[in-house]
């Protein structure tokens, strides 16, 4: 990914830190430039959930990294010290850890949308104030920079930052300016579908009475007088939709369950017909807006599992989900966001530093500390190991075994735990009397010695569990897993066919879910009986036969409700929670 280049409008106005400043004044009076395509980009952020959610999760993950100054002397970059003018100089930047959080989502969201934030700072009423912008809010005129029609100071901090595009690098580009085709198609999906729905015409269609019937029903209408009146065919279709219009307004009404009785000769009530404003497109709407959510997934810089969900996902393909999202997306953005406030505002600040020589400016940076991001495996293990080693802090390890600090022992609690142990028989008595006293207790002092007894060993902790990723699923365990998951797929491929006017004769019987979509009711009518030789089989492969058939089900309702083909990476992942039987012991 190309670096991020940021500078400010020229010419530049910039007040660097609260206590640092660098003079100027813009000439010009203009608005800012902001293209149609981001304009159109914003406007689609506002309008379509699943762009501003996924917009909104890289903003999140963004906000989830920590900065940190560095310095690089040739042998890489190093965090600096605490406390020192590079530490300092940052902490200033939006007042401190939790503002800056709020600075990296907003920049995130601005990257993904539009490719392109100004950053701003000024000093208001005593307290430094700090925004990140769009180009649409700034304006510079009459010698001034103004910020929502509000005249900033005339030292406020004003930098441009953004992904420049890759054939003219002064504009800048975003995941978004790709995607717009695709955002315009969900837009038009998603009004065709609103249309159907609230479409009169469509909803109801036509219903065709023929004269006939209108005519033998005008024996229903009298005159105020009680005498007959008669009725044309629209008097009688107006009086239908008004009687209609009242149940439909009152539905609570007991009227409103009272059928309309009609009249008419036998020969015209079947000629009664409702036409409907039915097409083929009508039936695959909410398909067609799937397909383009998953393009739009694909589209955008972020795994496509977020954006088309992974709700089939278990613990461990969930992580590594997560993992691809930080290393392959995050991390790159990142280190583009600190190259960017490193140029434009750390070493600006740094350059009016008198402990700073000129030519030491440029070996610092910013860096970001992306460990809050990870949904780490479990490490309790190895921190009980290197706590009782005397590596690892108490506080690291409570921690790291999932409990908070506040968790741990009191000093009381811990003085009659060291009793307990001392009493389990691993010291001197010597060493009991002086623990004791020392703890407040005033004990006898022995009149021999002796040596100390041999102390038990620490608890084995080979058995603790983990969540680390699973090992390779067993190929005889795979291989029969997926003959069982094709017979049922045949099976439930029979029962459709049996309920559908088309038999999909041309189609193998394990492939027939592909083509007809199925509610859970259909789901559960597909797989009845579809487990029933698991038990013959698991003993011999080391599975309970329960959970083998739990996951294996688990996956097949996946592929029928959402008439995916089988996969044997999302099979595996669902064996991957397959409990293994107790080992069987055979007497000699």
């Amino acid at each position: 990914m190309a670096r991020t280049r940021v500078e400010a409008p020229a010419p530049p106005a910039t007040m660097i830190a609260s206590a640092v400043r660098m003079q100027g004044k813009p000439k010009s009076t203009k608005k800012l430039e902001t293209k149609g395509w981001q304009r159109q980009a914003w406007y689609y952020f506002d309008t379509i959930g699943e762009f501003a959610f996924a917009a909104n999760w890289v903003g999140n993950l963004l906000s989830r990294g920590v900065l940190y100054a560095t310095r690089d002397t040739g042998n890489g970059p190093e965090r600096v010290a605490a406390n020192s003018p590079a530490d300092a100089a940052l902490d200033e930047l939006f007042n401190g850890q939790d503002g800056r959080s709020q600075m990296l989502h907003d920049i995130g969201v601005a990257y993904t949308v539009a490719g392109e934030c100004y950053i701003v700072g000024f000093e208001s009423k005593g307290v430094q104030d700090w925004f990140v912008t769009s180009p649409e809010d700034l304006v510079n005129k009459a010698g001034a920079w103004w910020l929502n029609d509000e005249e900033l100071p005339t030292d406020a901090f004003v930098m441009r930052m953004w992904r420049p595009h890759p054939r003219k690098r002064k504009e800048a580009t975003s995941p978004a300016r790709a995607a717009l085709p695709i955002l315009a198609e969900i837009e038009s999906l998603t009004q065709r579908i609103n249309a159907e729905a609230s479409s009169r015409l469509t909803g109801a269609g036509i219903m065709w009475v023929p004269n006939q019937i209108a005519a033998a029903a005008s024996a229903l209408t009298q005159a105020d007088d009680g005498t007959q009146v008669g009725v044309t065919a629209a008097s009688f279709v107006r009086t239908l939709q008004e009687t209609m219009a009242t149940a439909i307004s009152d539905p609570g009404d007991a009227s409103a369950m009272v059928p309309i009785v009609i009249t008419a000769d036998g020969e015209f009530i079947d000629k009664v017909t409702v036409t409907k404003f039915w097409s083929e497109m009508d039936s695959n709407l909410l398909a067609l807006r799937e397909a383009a959510t998953k393009r739009l997934g694909l589209a955008l810089d972020m795994p496509p599992e977020v954006l088309t969900g992974a709700g089939e996902a278990n613990h461990w393909s969930a992580w590594q989900i997560d993992e691809s999202a930080i290393k392959a997306h995050a991390e790159p953005l990142l280190r583009t966001i600190c190259a960017a406030l490193a140029k434009g505002y750390l070493r600006p600040v740094l350059s009016d530093e008198d402990s700073i020589p000129d030519n030491e400016v440029r070996e610092y940076g910013i860096g970001a500390d992306t460990s809050e991001m990870r949904l780490r495996p479990n490490r309790s293990k190895e921190a009980i190991e290197l706590n009782d080693r005397g590596i690892l802090s108490n506080k690291a390890t409570m921690r790291e075994t999932g409990f908070a600090p506040e968790d741990m022992m009191s000093p009381k609690e811990r003085a009659e735990w060291i009793l307990q142990k001392m009493a389990s028989g691993s010291a001197t008595p010597e060493m009991v009397v002086e623990a004791a006293r020392l703890l407040g207790a005033n004990l006898p002092t022995p009149a021999i010695e002796s040596t100390p007894n041999e102390a038990r060993p620490d608890p084995s902790l080979e058995e603790h569990p983990t969540r680390d990723i699973p090992e390779q699923i067993p190929a005889a365990l795979m291989m029969a897993s997926e003959i069982m998951v094709f017979r049922a797929l045949e099976r439930g491929g029979n029962r459709l066919r049996t309920k559908t006017t088309n038999k999909f004769s041309d189609v193998s019987a394990s492939e027939v879910y592909l083509f007809v979509p199925c509610n859970s009711g259909t789901v559960d009518d597909c797989l009845v009986d579809a487990w029933s030789n698991v038990d013959r089989f698991a003993p011999d492969l080391g599975v309970m036969p329960q959970s083998w058939a739990a996951c294996m089900d688990a996956y097949v309702r996946v592929l029928l409700a959402e008439r995916k083909p089988h996969d044997r990476a999302l099979l595996a992942r669902h064996l991957s929670r397959v409990t293994a039987a107790p080992l069987r012991l055979v007497s000699a």
